[in-house]
């Protein structure tokens, strides 16, 4: 008897969740996702600045134990949910044509495309902006970092060139900004000025936010400890910083006019996936369109009637009644959850997500911690530390990840080495 075709489209939190915890034994998986892995985001701005190798960031959805899961590197650009067909296009260069696209069948499906990168239309900010979201991307950071210091160093460059050259602009006063503005403070301080001490005291980073106020989604009081102990860095924050256009060596605010910069890294917050403007599903009348699903994470129609073997869950879903905020965080325990489900007989159960601490880095051993207790210094870092260590999904990179920090602290970091 043949089993059932799980089709199931993105390969993040919820996505990889789910490829890796559902029974092999009743299901045939299909992944369909353009990116073959899952990335570890709460490490990226530690691979970035030379912490550990770049591939500890992420882990594969092809596993050995689990050969039997199909996985196609391709994009679905559109759902047939009467006829059960997903229509995908090839994310490999060998194959750029639209005639290269096919047709994926399926009994079971579960949408998990996660969001595209917001710019809010700035013009160009996606040609020149760096973002952080995938492992290349903290790649392409960490050589931009190296060639602003090589720049800067040429013999020929003025000193007022060298500043504007070595001017980090982060557009983003969230979670991710804050978090990777930490790590590059942590990295020309604790590491790079040692290998370029003429360009000591030249570096700047500077946070440009929209929004009046930094870490907004942490209580006010930690969100003034946060400012107060960047500012003590000498990390400059703008907030209610309009940008109007980018360059590639300078953005335009709305307050400042023109302001240079050597490194420009966007890490505001995300937009719907293109998938969604082509799905006839149920979406919030207000803000972000999200797929809306019940409280057994059943994708909804137009008309609010929910869809039978259709699922939906990570940052493009939300369910109806219960704005929840667009976090690993909730797109790993919907993917545990609907694992759970797929895996067992029975009436399902629904949904309920457990709040957990929200925890943010601010450089120098140094954090915030907020939830049922608020608390900052030393020990919110260890916390941070450790829970981000904690996002891995296997022993072996947590075990390679431990032993890279003990040979930066004993050695320091491979791009600035003892």
């Amino acid at each position: 008897m043949s089993k059932p075709k799980l089709a199931v489209i993105g390969s993040g939190w919820s996505g990889f969740t789910l490829s890796q915890k559902v029974s092999l034994s009743k299901y045939d998986i299909t992944i369909i996702s353009p990116v073959r892995t899952i990335q570890y985001t709460p490490l990226l701005a530690s691979a970035a600045t030379g912490l550990f190798n770049f591939r500890l960031a992420e882990e594969p959805v092809r596993r050995r134990h689990r050969s039997a899961v199909q996985y196609h590197k391709a994009k679905a650009e559109s759902i047939d949910f009467e006829k059960k067909v997903i229509r995908c296009k090839p994310s490999v260069s060998f194959f750029q044509s639209d005639k290269d696209d096919y047709a994926v069948e399926y009994d079971k499906l579960v949408l998990a495309p996660g969001c595209d990168i917001q710019t809010f239309g700035t013009p160009g900010a996606m040609e020149h902006a760096l973002f952080l979201r995938t492992t290349n991307d903290a790649r392409i950071i960490q050589q931009r970092l190296l060639e602003m210091l090589d720049a800067a160093s040429l013999p020929n460059v003025s000193e007022e060139k060298q500043r504007e050259i070595l001017n980090i602009r982060i557009v983003g006063g969230g979670a991710i900004g804050i978090e990777a503005t930490a790590e590059l403070y942590d990295c020309w301080n604790e590491s790079m000025r040692f290998v370029y001490p003429h360009l000591d005291g030249k570096v700047t980073i500077t946070i440009h936010d929209v929004a009046p106020s930094i870490l907004s989604t942490f209580d006010k009081s930690l969100g003034d400890y946060a400012l107060e102990s960047l500012k003590n860095k000498h990390v400059e924050i703008k907030t209610s910083s309009h940008i109007e256009r980018v360059e590639a060596d300078a953005i335009y605010t709305k307050e400042d006019g023109r302001l240079p910069y050597g490194m420009l890294l966007w890490a505001t917050g995300n937009k719907a996936a293109s998938l969604l403007d082509t799905l006839p599903v149920k979406k919030p009348e207000k803000g972000m369109p999200r797929i809306l699903t019940d409280k057994y994470l059943r994708v909804l129609r137009p008309d609010g009637t929910p869809m039978e073997d259709v699922w939906a869950m990570g940052d493009a879903a939300d369910i109806e009644g219960h704005s929840l905020p667009t976090l690993a965080e909730v797109a790993l325990q919907k993917g545990e959850y609907l694992s759970n489900e797929l895996n067992k007989d029975g009436p399902p159960a629904p949904f309920e997500y457990k709040q957990k601490s929200h925890l943010a880095y601010l450089g120098q051993h140094d954090g915030i911690v907020g939830g049922k207790e608020d608390w900052t210094g030393r020990s919110a870092w260890l916390a941070w530390r450790s829970g981000s260590l904690a996002w891995t999904r296997s022993w072996r990179r947590r075990i390679m990840i431990s032993i890279s920090y003990m040979f930066v602290w004993l050695g320091g970091r491979d791009i600035a080495r003892k």
